[in-house]
């Protein structure tokens, strides 16, 4: 029974040992990533927004934070003394604000329908491998969803 037992322990992990590696790191939280405020590298007006009787600006921040750039959008309106803008939602994107990425982003354009789309595109480059992609970001802001497509440069 032992020697069953440690076969069984080798092929176990023999078997974890041909694995491919999960992903260290972990996502960086829009609010951890706003705390950091001395870290703010880059701020865009994106357009207006308008969902129901509400309405107001998107913008685009990106920070430097753990070595590497991080990538978000503030939904924001004028507060109801109208006298300051107030953050209604921020949104994160978990391909750029992995705190173990090590990506450097430029080129950075935003654009919105006047509603609740917004389209980002830039560059992005991989300190692991120097790998330039080209990416996209389709937000709605209503479901707080969006579509991420890349590809690299040739």
């Amino acid at each position: 029974m032992a020697n069953g037992l440690r076969a069984l322990g080798c092929v176990l992990l023999l078997t974890s040992l041909s694995q491919p590696a999960a992903a260290l790191g972990r996502e960086v939280s829009y609010g951890e990533a706003r705390d950091q405020f001395g870290s703010l590298q880059e701020l865009q007006r994106c357009g207006d927004w308008q969902i129901g009787e509400r309405s107001g600006e998107f913008r685009l921040l990106r920070f430097s934070l753990y070595g590497q750039d991080l990538l978000f959008v503030d939904r924001i309106e004028i507060n109801a003394s109208g006298t300051a803008f107030q953050v209604v939602e921020g949104f994160g994107f978990v391909e750029f604000n992995n705190d173990h990425a090590e990506q450097s982003l430029s080129d950075l354009h935003c654009s919105s329908d006047g509603k609740a789309t917004l389209d980002l595109s830039g560059t992005a480059v991989s300190g692991h491998d120097d790998q330039v992609l080209h990416f996209r970001v389709e937000l709605d802001a209503v479901s707080g969803t969006y579509r991420y497509s890349a590809t690299p440069d040739e």
